[in-house]
């Protein structure tokens, strides 16, 4: 096991170092300054359900409900997740065409196809979940300051649990991401599937919570649910577990196929630079 794990350790060491991981950490947190400087406060960017903070899909900037002003504040930290997921999409891309000189060197080194895949791989989940971590918390942060609240025990045991969900689930995106380009070799096509397919399942996640509709059951197999409601703090509909559950489950599966593509293709990074 020390001997699989040594060499994963240090070419995922390497990866980190290079232009792409450093790039999407600044831009992400960008955005997030962005996000938070600019948008006024109460603005509903989604919002579809019961019209009840918890029991449906809001994004909610800085909208404080009297009744639960800790849960308010967690939430606006997650507002900007739906609107940043084709960022973490097309930041994760950039990793992976990137990497294509990195899979040479470890390569070069010795180092086992299956094995370099998967440094690949947990390389990109990693920068991705500090990524948006980081993004999180500053988003935290400016909704504490400008709705004139401190700091205090209960809001972060509001919010951290959330946020380690939360980055489970974006960081199963990211690993779904990567795999579906791994599979496909268009960076263009696996973008798309993703962001169209997180977006729709989303929306469907809405109705299907007006009139559930068997058909529609298809979507719990796509993140968009999982992640509307941990950023929502809808643990009515479904609980921190079910959340982390299908997280951890996604992230493991994707795994697996990206290293297993990439061991039957020889362990070339052949994907399009469209």
């Amino acid at each position: 096991m020390k001997r699989a794990i040594h060499p994963i350790k240090a070419d995922m060491m390497r990866l980190h170092r290079i232009f792409p991981a450093k790039f999407g950490l600044a831009l992400m947190l960008a955005f997030g300054l962005l996000f938070g400087i600019f948008l006024k406060n109460g603005t509903t960017l989604l919002a579809f359900g019961y019209g009840v903070c918890g029991e449906d899909i809001g994004f909610l900037w800085n909208a404080i409900d009297p009744s639960a002003p800790d849960e308010s504040l967690a939430r606006s930290a997650f507002a900007g997740t739906s609107l940043f997921v084709p960022l973490i999409v097309c930041l994760v891309l950039l990793q992976e065409h990137g990497y294509k000189e990195g899979h040479r060197i470890s390569s070069a080194r010795g180092l086992n196809r299956f094995y370099g895949a998967l440094a690949h791989a947990f390389s990109s989940a990693l920068i991705i979940g500090a990524a948006y971590s980081a993004l999180c918390l500053l988003l935290f942060a400016i909704a504490i300051i400008r709705g004139g609240h401190n700091y205090s025990h209960n809001i972060l045991t509001v919010f951290l649990p959330a946020m380690i969900v939360n980055a489970v689930l974006v960081i199963s995106v990211a690993l779904e991401t990567v795999t579906i380009y791994r599979i496909t070799g268009s960076a263009v096509l696996s973008g798309a599937v993703v962001i169209v397919g997180f977006v729709m399942s989303l929306t469907l996640y809405g109705a299907f919570l007006q009139a559930p509709i068997p058909s529609l059951r298809w979507i719990f197999l796509l993140p968009g649910p999982y992640l509307g409601v941990g950023c929502a703090l809808g643990y009515s509909d479904m609980g921190q577990l079910t959340l982390l559950g299908y997280g951890v489950a996604a992230s493991c599966l994707s795994v697996l196929i990206y290293a297993l593509v990439s061991f039957r293709a020889g362990g070339v990074f052949n994907g399009s630079s469209d």
